[in-house]
């Protein structure tokens, strides 16, 4: 007997490798071998994967993303029946058919306070807010993962990196920083 497991399969994430990877000492010099990215402005492959294990492993009711950009996180997520808020404040980034961007650029509170998955790579100032936003509307027990956390670079207080860091460590949500080449960190609504 075989069962039939197409229902399933079209659920899992399709990830796609086009256009093809880069190593990602190509964008961020100090970054180990092994580490990948599509481009400059794309999360570290890893990371991508990284997230969209997380999200299968807590199974979260509802996601809200920003930054989406093409998609690249966006792609490695099962959504299956989670409600989904995907946001890009960018036009220009605006281009993946397969995706529903929400119209407005940021999450508002209620959709932040609803999320129990919260995924945040949008452009600064935005990203600052974001996450002073789920610091304060979040929902309680809610995961965060930040991109662009910073991890070995310069300490320039205007680079994104590190205003990103210091926005993070300005909510005394409990968390841990990520070792990958542009840094991130997951962090507990408590």
């Amino acid at each position: 007997m075989t069962d039939d497991l197409s229902s399933v399969l079209t659920s899992l994430a399709r990830p796609k490798f086009d256009p093809a990877l880069h190593d990602e000492q190509e964008f961020t010099p100090h970054a180990a071998r092994g580490w990948t990215a599509w481009d400059a402005w794309s999360p570290e492959v890893e990371f991508c994967t990284f997230v969209g294990a997380l999200q299968r492993m807590l199974q979260p009711q509802v996601i809200v993303e920003t930054g989406v950009g093409t998609g690249r996180i966006t792609q490695f997520l099962c959504l299956g029946e989670a409600k989904y808020f995907g946001f890009e404040s960018d036009e220009k980034w605006r281009c993946n058919p397969d995706i529903d961007y929400r119209p407005e650029p940021t999450p508002t509170v209620e959709q932040m306070a609803a999320a129990e998955l919260i995924i945040l790579d949008s452009g600064v100032p935005y990203r600052l807010d974001e996450i002073a936003l789920w610091a304060s509307a979040g929902k309680h027990g809610s995961v965060c993962v930040i991109h662009d956390a910073g991890n070995g670079h310069p300490q320039d207080p205007q680079l994104v990196h590190n205003r990103v860091r210091a926005a993070i460590e300005l909510t005394d949500k409990p968390g841990m920083f990520l070792k990958n080449p542009r840094g991130a960190w997951i962090g507990l609504h408590r």
